[in-house]
């Protein structure tokens, strides 16, 4: 059997398409994974917003009953010195 040209760059073409799809297909699946690394990610930073958001909420409203009490003290003491 005598090995011709041809037929050493006809498996030169085959060696080269089939390393080519078998790249592709493990670049596909590098990309896949970093998405979805990514998605995950992205969640967690979803969360941590929406936490702090609240948190943010919370202290407004925490401070806004303080300045209620504030007031509440301030008019307490402007009565006691009136009725000096």
């Amino acid at each position: 059997m005598t090995v011709t040209v041809d037929r050493v760059i006809n498996l030169v073409q085959l060696g080269s398409i089939v390393g080519g799809m078998a790249y592709f297909g493990a670049e596909a699946g590098r990309r896949d994974e970093r998405v979805t690394v990514n998605t995950v990610r992205v969640e967690e930073l979803a969360n941590i917003v929406q936490d702090l958001t609240k948190a943010q909420v919370a202290s407004a409203s925490g401070q806004a009953n303080a300045q209620r009490e504030l007031d509440h003290l301030r008019e307490r003491i402007e009565r006691l010195e009136a009725g000096r």
